[in-house]
């Protein structure tokens, strides 16, 4: 079914990169938030003077649902038209919405590993807060993988779920930074990688979103590994 475009208006907007901003969208024609699963996406459309669409892409929801009452969040990198525009919005700026859609969603699987790079957190965030937030048993684990600690937007927050949650691990990676107080790993995931961090793994369900070669490696990691991808692992890409 076609969902109706829908004005929502910028409350709030953070970029704390060059090329990565977080913003956050409420509606604005007074009508109720619409309800959505973690994980969905939505249409963002620029708007002429009319209302009308004049042009639309897709970004993935990065709030929790039960966290979205009065809007959500969505992750931006600035790339491309619409990108850029979002990256440059000013709060009380309108832009059309329209969704959710999408089943990008948690296994039902009790152990989920989720693979990340740069902005293809935003799904995976939605996911872990929902699953953390109504005290999932679920064990999650999240390899996210950026070239500078500037990259991973929600590295301290991920780093805060992880101490206050057992059944969350947090594993950042630097592939072009190194610090003197680095508590991760560097370089590109391997299959050390997912040993040290994942017990019994080719039991676990896959997740992964981020730019293609990254996503490939990935694939390549686990097939090398025995995991059957085909069943186990799933992507979305941005």
């Amino acid at each position: 079914m076609i969902q109706s475009i829908r004005k929502f208006k910028v409350t709030k907007n953070e970029c704390p990169t060059k090329e990565l901003c977080r913003i956050w969208l409420e509606p604005a024609d007074g009508e109720a938030m619409f309800e959505f699963k973690q994980g969905q996406f939505v249409m963002v459309h620029e708007l002429d003077s009319e209302g009308n669409s004049k042009y639309v892409r897709s970004y993935s929801i990065a709030s929790a649902p039960s966290e979205s009452v009065a809007g959500l969040e969505l992750g931006i990198k600035s790339q491309g038209r619409l990108s850029g525009i979002l990256f440059n919005a000013k709060p009380g700026d309108i832009f059309g919405v329209q969704g959710p859609y999408g089943m990008f969603s948690v296994p039902e699987d009790k152990k989920v590993v989720f693979f990340s790079g740069g902005v293809g957190i935003t799904p995976f965030r939605s996911m872990i807060r929902a699953e953390l937030l109504k005290k999932s048993d679920k064990q999650l684990t999240l390899f996210y993988s950026g070239r500078t600690i500037e990259d991973l937007i929600y590295h301290k927050e991920f780093l805060e779920l992880a101490k206050e949650n057992p059944n969350f691990i947090y594993v950042p990676i630097l592939t072009r930074e190194h610090l003197e107080d680095w508590d991760g790993e560097y370089g590109r995931f391997d299959d050390d990688m997912i040993k040290r961090y994942v017990k019994d793994f080719k039991d676990a369900s896959y997740l992964m979103c981020g730019p293609v070669l990254m996503m490939d490696h990935v694939k390549e990691v686990l097939e090398s590994e025995g995991v059957d991808v085909k069943g186990k692992l799933k992507a979305e890409r941005y």
